[in-house]
């Protein structure tokens, strides 16, 4: 198996609305013309929201297997690496929005939902609704799906947008205890901002100390917000999102390790290798063995 693909955001209509929706089997019956086989990772330019109306199987996301059955909610998210498992017995939506699509249509409280609900650092990209509600987001998918294939235009982006919105906030709601009411609200969207600077300087520097001086933070409080919100200290959440990084880069390039170690900001590849065995339990090129086989 060669480079793993990166996917753009690619739609057989040009219209300028970055956002299409299309039933699950329909992409795998275009599979074999396809520049890329979706049974194989390949990273995402764009977000999925994908709904399942039939069927139960396995999605692969950033190398783990989730469990999915009829009325699933799955959020992939941008940059993450997935693939998918092919059954003629599975059909859904797939939702398909890139980030200029959500800069420019969502308000502040709208991405706050988002940000929650695709944060796969610390939350399962799988909803599960109970009872009714699967035929709640039913109604709303297929609600999306009927708007978007409508000939009429006026209207159109603002009406998926609100739609969108909804559909965010009902899952939201379901997910409403991810963040504990006991803390402070505005916790989460410091430690959003510390995860995108993570995310910005990782190879530059992993003391955790140094991202609270970027936030104006003592390190004791960017401790307690990590603690809170993601469940683990400051120093282990940046060591993760490192090791999910470099899973990442050497799932979809021909990397070397060399060239990998001082990307990262290692010194030399063989502190790399024992950073990445010690929190991977392999080295580097025997994960990359495991998902090319």
């Amino acid at each position: 198996m060669g480079k793993i693909p990166n996917i753009p955001f690619r739609k057989p209509n040009k219209d300028h609305i970055e956002f299409e929706i299309f039933p699950l089997q329909s992409l795998f019956n275009r599979n074999k013309t396809l520049s890329h086989s979706i049974d194989q990772p390949h990273r995402l330019e764009f977000f999925i929201l994908l709904f399942i109306t039939k069927g139960n199987g396995k999605h692969r996301i950033d190398f783990k297997e989730y469990s999915f059955e009829e009325n699933s909610l799955i959020f992939i998210s941008k940059g993450q690496v997935h693939a998918f498992d092919i059954q003629p017995e599975v059909d859904g939506f797939l939702i398909l929005f890139t980030e200029g699509f959500l800069s420019k249509n969502l308000i502040h409280a709208d991405i706050l939902s988002f940000s929650r609900l695709y944060n796969y650092h610390f939350q399962l990209p799988v909803i599960q609704p109970e009872g009714g509600m699967g035929e709640m987001f039913g109604q709303i998918v297929k609600e999306i799906y009927n708007e978007y294939t409508s000939h009429e235009s006026f209207g159109k982006e603002q009406m998926l947008r609100l739609l969108l919105s909804l559909l965010l906030l009902r899952a939201e709601r379901i997910k409403k205890t991810m963040i504990p009411r006991e803390k402070n609200p505005g916790w989460f969207k410091k430690f959003m901002g510390f995860k995108s600077l993570v995310e910005q300087h990782a190879a530059q520097t992993r003391n955790a100390k140094d991202y609270a001086d970027m936030m104006n933070l003592s390190y004791n409080h960017l401790n307690q917000i990590s603690k809170s919100v993601a469940g683990t200290t400051a120093k282990a959440f940046i060591d993760k999102l490192l090791v999910l990084e470099i899973k990442r880069r050497l799932a979809v390039s021909d990397i070397s390790v060399k060239e990998l170690t001082y990307e990262t900001g290692f010194d030399e590849p063989t502190n790399f290798v024992k950073f990445f065995k010690k929190h991977a339990g392999l080295s580097p090129s025997k994960f990359k063995k495991t998902i090319r086989k």
